[in-house]
């Protein structure tokens, strides 16, 4: 983790004073591939859920963005990387409180509101409803957690299962014909899952910030007839 974090942070403040010493500039080197990303997270994801507030809240979404795809990426580095950080419960467990003190620090009146009062709704139906709002604080760190642990630990689970599937065609030696034909098709089913994994450690990345960036929009948007009214004057 710290390997990761050490190497975005250099490349990223390398970036920062590619752009601050020539700007207006075309990108160069390594600002071609990110550029697109960066945009693609500001376009895509911070201003449809969070308005013209967006900016911000930036620094946060491409820090969890990038964090979480960087570790992603280095797990799936054989020998070298291999390390199922993102699959690790405490990371994920840190991630979630991180945007949970985040969305409820900045969630507005309304926000708040809509959780203990929900004005407009008879007082019998608030006890029900209440308890369950104030629930819906805590549930959702706990699936953003459980999501992104789950997805990635089942990769790597999957391919200790093919793994596997040597020893146990092989009879743990026993066989040896019968775990050299085992070998070759777990070898090609595991290379195939690890481009998967791919695949996987971009959407898992996304999912996490498209989901934060959401919660924070809830938690600072208006209240619509505030804004029915702001509208009329």
């Amino acid at each position: 983790m710290l390997l990761v974090i050490g190497f975005l942070s250099w490349l990223f403040i390398s970036m920062a004073r590619r752009y601050k010493k020539n700007p207006g500039t075309a990108p160069t080197g390594a600002q071609k591939l990110f550029e697109p990303i960066i945009l693609f997270i500001q376009d895509e994801v911070a201003k449809p859920f969070l308005g013209a507030k967006y900016l911000p809240y930036m620094p946060l979404l491409l820090a969890i963005f990038f964090f979480i795809l960087g570790l992603n990426l280095f797990g799936q580095i054989p020998f070298f990387g291999g390390a199922n950080v993102t699959g690790n419960l405490a990371v994920t467990l840190v991630l979630a409180i991180i945007v949970f003190i985040v969305v409820n620090l900045k969630g507005n009146r309304h926000y708040w509101e809509h959780i203990l009062w929900m004005p407009g709704i008879p007082a019998a139906v608030k006890t029900i409803i209440t308890p369950i709002e104030i629930l819906g604080i805590f549930i959702k760190p706990v699936t953003l957690m459980l999501r992104l642990f789950a997805n990635i630990t089942a990769g790597h689970i999957v391919i200790i299962i093919f793994v596997s599937l040597i020893f146990i065609f092989g009879k743990a030696g026993e066989n040896p014909g019968a775990a050299w034909g085992a070998s070759i098709g777990s070898v090609l089913l595991s290379l195939f899952m690890m481009a998967i994994e791919l695949l996987v450690a971009f959407i898992q990345a996304y999912v996490f910030t498209l989901l934060t960036a959401s919660y924070i929009g809830a938690a600072t948007e208006k209240a619509h007839h505030a804004d029915h009214k702001a509208e009329h004057h």
